[in-house]
């Protein structure tokens, strides 16, 4: 990110917190340059009509000021809105959470920007929010360099239906007959195809082993928020 001013770049707000008395700090994810952290100056001032369009989940164009590593946001267009409700935002928050964690600062990620805003779509469909969620992950990782074929076992055997399969970090799929998810599934997710029922359970055991596997050890705030929502569900 080399000129002193950037024009209107999608992007989305991932997270905001207070600065000083009258200002905003801003993680945003943008399509061109990856995550950014910005200053949004004075927009809590009482008569600003600038932080009310800052919030996440509303696809906005921005124009920063590129003089540091804390850009200066210099003017927001408001270009639409996803507009998540009870699950559904939770689920949003743990998708901004993903983000932060596999999109380095300054690292262009169209495509992930592009799933990002595919996600939030689907998001607002009460029947497809589980199957959004598993997606996006799947793409995330995928984008972020630590794709699993989902056709072939890490040897280059083929996955076949009536076969279950564990998943080993560092080599992808292998066959055990104890394995957390089926032939059948593996063959869904290969086709992209809607998920429901047992494809949808083995498919969130076999993302959040392959996300663990990357996370090391962090614990994800908004996962543990999300459990206790569908708890009381």
């Amino acid at each position: 990110m080399n000129g002193s001013v950037v024009y209107l770049q999608p992007a989305f707000v991932l997270q905001h917190r207070p600065y000083r008395e009258t200002s905003l700090l801003l993680d945003v994810f943008t399509r061109d340059f990856g995550v950014v952290s910005m200053l949004a100056k004075g927009v809590r001032k009482e008569k600003s009509k600038i932080a009310g369009l800052l919030l996440p989940f509303s696809a906005l164009r921005l124009s920063f000021v590129d003089k540091n590593e804390l850009k200066v946001l210099s003017q927001v267009e408001y270009v639409d809105s996803y507009p998540l409700e009870r699950l559904a935002l939770y689920c949003g928050f743990y998708v901004n959470e993903l983000v932060q964690i596999f999109v380095h600062k300054y690292d262009p990620q169209p495509e992930i920007f592009s799933c990002y805003e595919r996600c939030l779509q689907d998001l607002l469909l009460a029947d497809r929010i589980e199957q959004a969620l598993r997606y996006f992950e799947l793409d995330l990782l995928q984008e972020a360099g630590y794709a699993v074929a989902m056709h072939s076992e890490g040897n280059g055997t083929p996955i076949q239906e009536g076969q279950r399969y564990n998943f080993l970090a560092d080599f992808g799929l292998v066959a055990d007959k104890d394995g957390l998810i089926g032939g059948e599934t593996l063959s869904m997710l290969a086709g992209r195809t809607p998920l429901e029922g047992q494809a949808l359970v083995e498919t969130k055991l076999l993302c959040r082993k392959m996300l663990d596997g990357h996370l090391q050890g962090r614990q994800l705030k908004s996962r543990d928020v999300l459990a206790k929502i569908i708890k009381y569900l």
